[in-house]
C-alpha cells in the first residue's frame, strides 16, 4: 500500500463506519502497514524530528513506550480527516483502487 496518497486513511475511514467482526483489529493492522515497527522510546527520542515529519507527510509513526504500549503519532490533518469527514463512496473506494494498481506496474 502506497502512503504518499493517503489510501490508508480511505480503508480506515470505510472500516470506521462498517460493522464487522474485528474491526478495531482490522484497522490496526491497516495503520501497522502503513506505519511500520514500534521504535523504541531511546530511538524515537533520536529520531523525533524524522517521525514527525514523516507524520505530517501522511504516514503514522509508532513508539514502543518501554514495552507499556505504543503511541502512535499522526498528523492532525489526518485525524480530523479520519474523524471528521464522512466515509468513503464506494466509487472512491474503486477509483483509489484502480490508481494504486495502475502505479504498481
Amino acid at each position: 500500500m502506497t502512503t504518499t496518497d493517503g489510501s490508508w486513511k480511505l480503508v480506515v475511514m470505510g472500516l470506521k463506519s462498517k460493522a464487522v467482526a474485528g474491526r478495531k483489529g482490522l484497522i490496526a493492522q491497516v495503520l501497522k502497514d502503513v506505519g511500520g515497527d514500534a521504535a523504541p522510546i531511546r530511538r524515537a527520542r533520536r529520531v523525533l524530528l524524522t517521525m514527525s515529519v514523516d507524520a505530517l507527510a501522511g504516514t503514522p509513526r509508532f513508539i514502543d513506550v518501554h514495552g507499556d504500549g505504543e503511541v502512535c503519532l499522526i498528523s492532525f490533518a489526518d485525524l480530523l480527516d479520519i474523524l471528521a469527514d464522512p466515509p468513503p463512496t464506494l466509487a472512491e473506494v474503486m477509483g483509489r483502487a484502480s490508481s494504486d494498481r495502475f502505479q504498481a506496474n
